[in-house]
């Protein structure tokens, strides 16, 4: 961990939800919540930074009357969790979504495809149904149809038998120009988020940044995965939690410690000078 960073210094905190300001079983954990509330109540700007879908975030409603933004679909969209309105959104290209998807399907043949939509919820192929049965999607139809029914704010790859690290490596060239791909967590049957290129967590924190004048020296960011590395390298006030994936680790970011443990609220109350007990 850093030391304090003065208070004055610093407009803008934003953070990861899963494995970053939220605990195991994605839970809201008080001393995070607690701090960001006090951050807010001294005219700090929180933002809350996602891969979750936007219609998958409402683990944030507690926070609504501070009035944080929403960077969800790995910055696809920007939302006010407050009034439920949509303030932007960046869609992938249809044909670029479905060349991506016709060129890793030559490398990984089991790949199936998923979209979330800007506003009709999300869809599936019936490969990715068969090998995700979790989820009920609004829509079950070939990509091709998936990409023209409404604007796809991002397009998720499943492959059964391959690791997600190794599905992440299999989709950079097809997906070379066509579309951003990325990941938020680690498995054996892989899974890879795609955004339309140039967007990202960090692509959308810089629209937030501008409309309010606020320069990255005074913004503060956490994250855990991969999919939080540019919004990390964006901000003047890095850090990655302890339980963050090994790139992240290996990136030299300052450490905050482990989201179980509240990390994000501690290194806010450092900044805001608040002293007190640990609360769990």
């Amino acid at each position: 961990m850093t030391g304090t960073v003065p208070h004055e210094d610093i407009r803008l905190i934003a953070t990861d939800l899963d494995g970053t300001f939220l605990g195991a079983g994605g839970r809201l954990v008080p001393r995070n919540v607690e701090a960001v509330r006090a951050a807010a109540a001294q005219g700090i700007t929180i933002v809350v930074a996602t891969g979750r879908p936007y219609r998958w975030t409402d683990v944030i409603d507690p926070l609504a009357d501070i009035h944080p933004l929403l960077l969800s679909s790995n910055g696809a969209v920007i939302a006010d969790p407050a009034t439920g309105r949509v303030l932007h959104h960046w869609p992938i290209d249809p044909a670029d979504g479905l060349a991506f998807g016709a060129a890793l399907v030559r490398r990984v043949p089991d790949a199936g495809f998923a979209v979330e939509f800007a506003s009709h919820g999300w869809g599936a192929d019936a490969r990715y149904v068969a090998a995700h049965p979790e989820g009920e999607p609004d829509l079950v139809a070939p990509l091709a149809d998936l990409m023209a029914f409404d604007d796809v704010v991002k397009l998720l790859a499943l492959s059964p038998s391959t690791h997600t690290e190794a599905l992440a490596a299999a989709a950079v060239e097809p997906a070379a120009g066509r579309v951003d791909p990325t990941f938020s967590f680690v498995r054996d049957e892989g899974l890879v988020e795609c955004s339309a290129p140039g967007v990202s967590k960090a692509s959308a924190l810089k629209v937030v940044m501008a409309e309010r004048g606020i320069d990255s020296g005074q913004a503060m960011a956490f994250g855990d995965m991969p999919n939080d590395l540019p919004m990390l390298r964006l901000v003047g006030h890095p850090y990655v939690m302890a339980n963050g994936h090994r790139i992240m680790l290996e990136a030299g970011f300052p450490i905050a410690g482990y989201s179980d443990d509240g990390a994000v609220g501690a290194v806010i109350d450092r900044m805001l000078h608040i002293a007190g007990p640990r609360r769990p």
